[in-house]
């Protein structure tokens, strides 16, 4: 359980890492600095990198508590070595990034996982596009709908302090 409304996992104190999303067209590009650098345990039954949560957390510059929740709401997959501690690759990087990006874009965490399955995908650009755009109209008309009432609020206002 949450200890507090937001939808926001990075809002534990963690810095969210600046990500730039994938280009339009194209899969993410899962390439990071050189595995070496942080020490990450080679596997050679698995892939050849293989990152702790710990190593991970550093790397994207988030919290531990951050990669538990979003495993937690299905946006990473983990695998498990024999002793059942995570394990992730290293373009799981990424995905934390593009998962950050769209938690400060303020979508709820349904929308998140429903893009994020999307973007792992083939060919999934456009489909990832619809589902921000949608998202995007959406906001766009609750916006109106709040400048429209921000107006009425300021002629009541008005009418208030012009009687008083």
């Amino acid at each position: 359980m949450r200890p507090h409304a937001s939808n926001d996992p990075s809002s534990d104190g963690a810095a969210a890492s600046p990500r730039a999303l994938p280009p339009r067209g194209s899969r993410p590009a899962h390439s990071l600095e050189s595995a070496s650098e942080s020490g990450p345990e080679r596997n050679p039954d698995a892939n050849p990198v293989s990152l702790s949560i710990s190593e991970l957390a550093h790397r994207c510059r988030v919290s531990t508590r951050s990669l538990r929740y979003y495993e937690e709401q299905g946006l990473l997959l983990p695998s498990r070595n024999a002793v059942g501690h995570r394990r992730y690759q290293a373009k799981d990087a990424d995905c934390v990034g593009f998962i950050q990006r769209l938690y400060g874009a303020g979508l709820p965490s349904d929308l998140i996982r429903t893009v994020v399955q999307e973007w792992k995908l083939p060919d999934s650009a456009p489909r990832v596009e619809a589902l921000l755009r949608t998202r995007h109209a959406e906001l766009s008309r609750e916006a109106e709908e709040l400048h429209a009432k921000l107006t009425g609020l300021e002629a009541v206002l008005n009418a208030v302090t012009d009687n008083s």
